[in-house]
């Protein structure tokens, strides 16, 4: 154990207690409010046996011992998990990962180690040192490593080490590289784990089977007294409305009604699908530790006899930036600008500014209608409020005021966007700001700069962070005595129509394969059911698996034209009518192009399941004499085309032989909570349609339950 000279000095006391759980509950905030987390749940902890995390450790033990109800985040803490990250670069680091985990146990931690893979991210270099961006290959194998190991095991809150010194080095990393405001902010004290794309369970998903379970740990169901309550308001409004109908004599106004429009004898085709589940959830990052340095955290350790190991690395200051950062500033005194407290308070006027610009955002965001968000189809209709400069004061008359005043509102419309596109927009990374603010103006044409007049009018569609945006103009608008638009009309909002953006033609498809397929069949010849697939993120908004019996892989791909026409020819007289119906209602013209689909990878009769001769064989010899599992490379046009799940739409007898769930990837509730909405189906609460609407062979729009999100069974389930 060694412990640097140059950072003990008798102002540094070790972390009490109380200070740190004020931490954990100032960091570790309740993501669902509404959820009793009755349930208690263990939390995890990065632990790489340095004096931070070692620190970090002692304290989480003595939590326990303190308040064995201590909430963090939802839930009370049933325990900690200390996960020991091994990266493999030097000698005796395993050996040093289980006494980590042997000092960790003596705490009452239970621990594991899990090492890192450099076999597919080496390619031609020897050795990880090697690679140019061994920093961030680290990182990323790092950050899916532990998401993983949190998945597997059910845990939801993974807490870090990262202290002030740290943040430190991080912002003066960053204002070295040149970044903005944003940036400058330095390290967040809570956010999603990162470098988990795609990750079941880390990135943004778990939500769903967590309320599926018997004792779910986010419990949304009222209490007792709750529903008592419910139950006397719904027989209070009951009889009134009875009331109020006998004092009406409405009842006498049903003699002109049909009985078949009210008790819908006749049998009415759905032309609705099932409500589609939202995820939410995954593991969240929390570092309690960002307010305390790293004096204190040494003198914590030494006060407590907690041992910890220092990682050589760190001091080459060769291997990162980092590194060669710390050389710096501990080996060399920097200006006064450059040091310590100037650099922290750089990072807190920044993270004011940027929650200032959320706040303004959000307030614009109120005025702004989402008027159909499906998660069906991908697609959503928004319309943006009219956003109008105030009368200019009379500071503001210079031009570069005007100017700087001028800028700053199209960065927080900027900031509105990139809140509106991420509810359709595929990309796993947020668009930057300024690639928003130069599409600003099409929206929001009193923010247009002198040059952008001609990008405004008339409205055109156009596509960005894979999100295709069409205006709605509407036919019926009124126009001067002349016949045409008055330029107080041209300013006058527009809905814009926000769906995925086609794929383009010189880049592969989105596609999921099933990794295995039947290959034996059981004792009443009937092929076995295939190992279940695990979860998988299609085109970065669904997330989907599949079971089936078939002798053939099953493909998740995008509906392509060519299959429209023999897919439609598959289903029933009743399924052709309400596959019209569900593309003309969510999924027009090209639309309907981006919608998941399932393919079997040959042609194959459902009534008579064979497969072809030699088949399967899953070691393929390929041209270049390697065995493969794949048995051939896939060809579309010998594809066929069995379901549309997001459309609930199958060819017939499939449910015989194949099983699948999807969902929607998650998205931000509070942008949906925040802005207006007018909706014909989803996130909004029942309303009945017009009896004559049943009479004509609709069926009831009920809607669709708001927040929390709905539970929902796969077909066949």
């Amino acid at each position: 154990m060694g412990t640097p000279h140059h950072v003990i000095h008798t102002g540094a006391r070790p972390i009490g207690l109380f200070e740190f759980m004020d931490a954990i509950r100032a960091t570790c905030k309740p993501r669902f409010p509404y959820a009793r987390g009755i349930n208690h749940r263990r939390v995890a902890l990065a632990v790489s046996g340095g004096v931070d995390s070692m620190a970090l450790a002692f304290l989480c033990s003595q939590i326990r011992k303190r308040d064995p109800d201590f909430k963090i985040s939802d839930n009370a803490v049933s325990g900690f998990r200390g996960l020991v990250i091994d990266h493999g670069l030097r000698q005796g680091s395993e050996a040093e990962g289980l006494a980590v985990c042997k000092a960790l146990d003596d705490m009452g931690i239970a621990a594991e180690v899990h090492k890192l893979s450099w076999s597919k991210v080496l390619g031609n270099y020897s050795h990880p040192k090697d690679l140019p961006n061994f920093e961030s290959v680290a990182r990323t194998l790092r950050y899916r490593k532990l998401g993983s190991a949190c998945a597997n095991r059910n845990i939801v809150s993974l807490l870090l080490a990262h202290h002030e010194d740290d943040q430190y080095e991080t912002v003066l990393m960053r204002l070295l590289q040149g970044h903005g405001s944003r940036g400058l902010r330095g390290i967040k004290k809570a956010h999603d784990i990162p470098e988990c794309n795609g990750l079941f369970g880390a990135d943004g998903s778990g939500y769903v089977d967590d309320q599926l379970r018997p004792h779910p740990f986010y419990k949304m169901t009222p209490t007792r007294r709750e529903r008592k309550h419910i139950r006397q308001r719904l027989r209070s409004d009951v009889s009134r409305l009875m009331a109020e109908a006998e004092l009406n004599d409405s009842a006498t106004e049903l003699n002109d009604v049909e009985l078949e429009d009210i008790y819908q004898l006749k049998q009415v085709t759905s032309f609705e699908p099932n409500a589609l589940d939202v995820e939410d959830g995954g593991v969240m990052v929390y570092r309690p530790l960002l307010e305390f340095s790293k004096d204190r955290l040494i003198a914590t350790c030494l006060e407590n006899n907690v041992p910890w190991w220092e990682d050589s690395t760190n001091k080459d200051p060769t291997l990162t930036m980092r590194n060669a950062l710390r050389h710096m500033y501990r080996g060399y005194s920097l200006p006064k600008a450059l040091q310590k407290p100037s650099i922290l308070a750089l990072s807190t006027r920044c993270e004011r500014r940027v929650q200032a610009q959320e706040a303004e955002a959000n307030r614009l965001l109120s005025r702004t209608i989402i008027h159909d968000f499906e998660p069906v189809a991908g697609t959503a209709t928004v319309q943006f409020p009219i956003f109008k400069l105030r009368p200019e004061r009379r500071n503001f008359r210079s031009s570069l005021r005007r100017q700087a005043r001028l800028l700053k509102k199209r960065e927080i419309a900027a900031i509105l966007l990139r809140k509106v596109l991420a509810l359709v927009s595929p990309e796993s990374q947020p668009p930057l700001l300024t690639t928003l603010e130069n599409h600003v103006a099409r929206f929001f044409p009193s923010l247009a700069l002198p040059e952008e007049a001609a990008t405004v009018h008339p409205p055109k569609a156009f596509s960005i962070s894979g999100v295709f945006l069409v205006p709605i103009v509407s036919n019926s608008r009124s126009t001067s005595a002349l016949g045409k638009i008055t330029n107080e009309q041209q300013k006058q909002q527009l809905s814009w129509y926000l769906s995925r953006a086609p794929y383009p033609s010189n880049l592969p498809v989105p596609r999921v394969r099933t990794p295995y397929w039947a290959v034996e069949r059981n004792r009443k010849k009937k092929w076995k059911l295939s190992p279940r697939m695990p979860w998988a993120l299609w085109d970065g908004r669904y997330w989907i698996h599949v079971e089936h019996r078939l002798p053939y892989r099953l493909i998740v791909q995008p509906f392509l034209p060519e299959h429209a026409k023999p897919f439609r020819e598959l289903l029933s007289p009743d399924d052709q009518s309400r596959l019209t119906a569900l593309l003309k209602r969510y999924a027009p013209g090209k639309v309907r192009f981006t919608l998941p689909a399932i393919y079997i990878e040959e042609y194959l009769d459902l009534n008579k399941v064979v497969p072809r001769p030699n088949y399967p064989n899953p070691l393929y010899l390929n041209g270049n004499g390697e065995t493969s599992l794949h048995p051939k490379v896939l060809d579309n046009s010998k594809m066929k085309l069995i379901a549309l799940p997001t459309l609930d739409v199958q060819v017939p007898r499939l449910d015989r032989s194949m099983w699948y769930e999807i969902r929607y990837r998650r998205v931000d509730r509070n942008t949906l909570r925040t802005a207006g909405t007018f909706h014909r189906g989803s996130f909004v609460a029942p309303r009945a349609l017009k009896t004559r609407g049943l009479s004509r062979g609709m069926k009831m729009d009920r809607g669709r339950r708001s927040l929390p999100w709905p539970r929902r069974k796969g077909r066949g389930k």
